[in-house]
């Protein structure tokens, strides 16, 4: 008789991804600017969250983000007034943008910063 294979699905999502952390977040397509906006990933690993003050959350499955890396600082002057606007300037955002790419596919993209 075959011995059952346990499947062990879940792993560790480290505590600091949990407990979030502040950004300001802005997409560059729409023009959306959100200051001090708490992001989150589930107990699962499942969603990343974000939440800022005023507006309702946002969920996105972490299955449709195909990539996380640095980007780059906004060429758009209204992003950038509004960054500069919090007391972001340019010299402070060099380094410090993270750029999260998710759609359904490879040709529909979207771009969160």
């Amino acid at each position: 008789m075959a011995k059952p294979y346990e499947f062990n699905w879940q792993k560790e999502v480290p505590s600091f991804l949990q407990e979030g952390a502040v950004f300001d977040r802005y997409e560059e397509e729409s023009f959306v600017f959100e200051p001090n906006c708490l992001f989150k990933v589930d107990e699962f690993g499942f969603f990343l969250t974000w939440k800022s003050e005023g507006k309702e959350g946002q969920v996105l499955e972490c299955s449709l983000i195909n990539s996380i890396r640095s980007g780059a600082i906004p060429k758009d002057p209204k992003i950038l007034a509004a960054l500069e606007a919090v007391g972001k300037s340019e010299n402070d955002l060099e380094g410090r943008i993270v750029c999260v790419c998710s759609g359904t596919d490879l040709v529909n993209i979207s771009f969160t910063y």
